[in-house]
C-alpha cells in the first residue's frame, strides 16, 4: 500500500495532463490522476454547464450530478479504456474540477466491478445532488473518499446547489489568499506541513 509521502510524490507530476495513468507496481493498485481546470475551454464546457445528469451515465437509477462534470469524466474514461479494462484495483485522484471527476470515476468503476481502494481529492466543488450521495454510500465508497479544503480555498466554497461527496478533511492554511489557496502545489504544501506538525507536536 502507498505511504501518503510515497502517493504524493508520485501523483504531483500527473496534474499537468488532463488524464494520467499509471499502472500498479509491486502489488499496489494502479492510479487514475485527473487535472482540474485548465483552459477557458474546460471553463466553459465543464465548469459552467451545471445542468443535471444521470450518473453512472448507463444506470437506468436516478442518481444525479453536475451535467459539466460527468461529460468531462465520460470523455477522459472513454479515451482510457483500455487501461480500464486492464486492471481490477483503483485509486482515484484529482484536483479541482478533476477532483470530481475522480469521485465520479470511482461510482463508474464500482459500478463496473472494479475495486476502489481509496479517492483523494483536492479543493473539490460540490459533485452531485442528494440522489447521488445515497448512490455513492450504497456503493461503499463514501468512507473511501477523503477531500482536502482550506479554509480560504475559493472553489472548494463557492455556493453550489451540489453537494461534497465523502469525507471532508480540513488542511490549516497560512495565508488569506483565496485563489493561493486552490493551488494544487499550495495543497500539497499544506498536507506535507500539517502532517508534520501533528507527527511531531
Amino acid at each position: 500500500m502507498y505511504t501518503l509521502a510515497k502517493f504524493l510524490a508520485k501523483t504531483l507530476v500527473l496534474y499537468t495532463s488532463e488524464i494520467t495513468l499509471f499502472p500498479p507496481d509491486k502489488g499496489n493498485s494502479a492510479i487514475i490522476a485527473f487535472a482540474g481546470t485548465q483552459n477557458a475551454k474546460d471553463v466553459i464546457f465543464d465548469d459552467l454547464s451545471i445542468l443535471p445528469q444521470r450518473w453512472p451515465y448507463f444506470t437506468t437509477e436516478v442518481p444525479r450530478v453536475h451535467g459539466g462534470f460527468a461529460k468531462r469524466t465520460r470523455k477522459l474514461l472513454e479515451r482510457s479504456s483500455s487501461f480500464i479494462d486492464k486492471y481490477d484495483n483503483y485509486i482515484l485522484t484529482g484536483h479541482s474540477l478533476g477532483g470530481s471527476c475522480a469521485i465520479l470515476a470511482a461510482s463508474e468503476l464500482k459500478s463496473r466491478g472494479k475495486n476502489v481502494s481509496t479517492v483523494i481529492t483536492f479543493g473539490c466543488p460540490g459533485v452531485g445532488l442528494n440522489s447521488f450521495i445515497e448512490y455513492y454510500i450504497t456503493q461503499d465508497l463514501w468512507d473511501k473518499t477523503y477531500n482536502y479544503y482550506t479554509y480560504n480555498d475559493i472553489i472548494f466554497h463557492l455556493p453550489n446547489v451540489y453537494k461534497h461527496v465523502g469525507k471532508l478533511m480540513y488542511l490549516e492554511s497560512f495565508t488569506d489568499n483565496s485563489i493561493e489557496n486552490h493551488d494544487l502545489y499550495i495543497y500539497y504544501h499544506y498536507l506535507w506541513l500539517n502532517e508534520y506538525i501533528k507527527n511531531t507536536y
